[in-house]
């Protein structure tokens, strides 16, 4: 069985260019590189200006369409910049699926900046109203983008801890962790979880990955939006248990507001659940970087 985040298609530099040049002929397209491969989309930079996303798989087609009707609304009633889909691409007899080109967020993202404590105790609160402004837009602004609702059971605790057992268990044979001890605790905690409600928009997928920051490793964007969808708040919210200190998220839900302690146990389960297929994930791409971020999260969660 092959790896959830193995491509069903791969696009090279040669057919990249062939369709910006049939679709956007306006681009010059000097420069080309491969930013990066993510589970569901390919990223190319073209002219170190703008930012082009191509499905790998067929399931990110219409979340890719949903994020590309969705972004240009919210944008500007955000506190931080966000990406705006500016070019749209079609589908041709090559390239089955539709595409999109950005312009370039400046900022690297969070998991490459090496950062300190204090800075992440300094991005609690500019976070904090981030998603504070998200989750209260109107759910009738995701309904005109036809955003799914949680597509992937990502709140789903049985799911969960199934999966989550399966991760912590191959990363305890690869000798990334030394016990599962540590997090026994927060599956125990599963039966007295609630059911998660779909009432609000979500970024879907908000990791370290898709934080960027600055020069001065101030928070400075969110990007990524292919998970966009209306779901449970808890599913951004486990940014807080992944990427925060401990010391951190007192100052997050002031800067956020009213957080249930049912949710706020909800999303400290999808938070391991993302870090231990992460550090499985990173092991495996050989990405040094991400994997230490993950190990670090994992770590915050077995101190709670």
């Amino acid at each position: 069985m092959g790896k959830a985040w193995e491509a069903e298609r791969v696009i090279g530099e040669e057919q990249v260019r062939a369709l910006l040049a049939g679709q956007f002929p306006e681009l010059p397209c000097s420069r080309l590189r491969l930013l990066g491969n993510g589970w569901d989309n390919s990223a190319y930079l073209v002219d170190e200006e703008w930012l082009f996303r191509f499905p790998r798989r067929q399931i990110a087609v219409a979340l890719l369409k949903a994020e590309t009707l969705l972004l240009p609304r919210i944008a500007d009633r955000l506190p931080l910049p966000v990406p705006r889909p500016v070019y749209v691409g079609h589908p041709t007899e090559d390239y089955p699926w539709p595409f999109t080109g950005y312009r370039m967020l400046p900022g690297c993202t969070a998991c490459g900046a090496g950062l300190s404590e204090a800075e992440r105790i300094d991005m609690a609160e500019p976070l904090g109203r981030f998603l504070a402004a998200l989750h209260a837009l109107p759910l009738e602004e995701g309904e005109r983008a036809n955003l799914p609702t949680d597509p992937l059971l990502k709140l789903n605790a049985k799911n969960l801890k199934e999966r989550i057992e399966q991760n912590l268990a191959e990363a305890l044979v690869l000798r990334l962790i030394e016990s599962v001890k540590p997090w026994q605790p927060i599956l125990d905690s599963i039966p007295q979880l609630p059911l998660p409600v779909s009432s609000v928009i979500v970024h879907g997928d908000l990791y370290m990955r898709h934080l960027l920051v600055d020069r001065e490793h101030r928070l400075a964007g969110i990007i990524d939006w292919g998970d966009v969808q209306i779901g449970d708040p808890a599913l951004d919210l486990s940014i807080v248990h992944s990427f925060l200190p401990p010391s951190a998220h007192g100052i997050f839900r002031r800067a956020y507001g009213e957080i249930s302690s049912a949710t706020w146990q909800l999303a400290r389960l999808r938070a391991l659940h993302s870090c231990a297929l992460v550090t499985v994930y990173c092991h495996h791409i050989g990405d040094a970087t991400l994997l230490r971020e993950a190990l670090l999260g994992l770590r915050q969660l077995g101190e709670i």
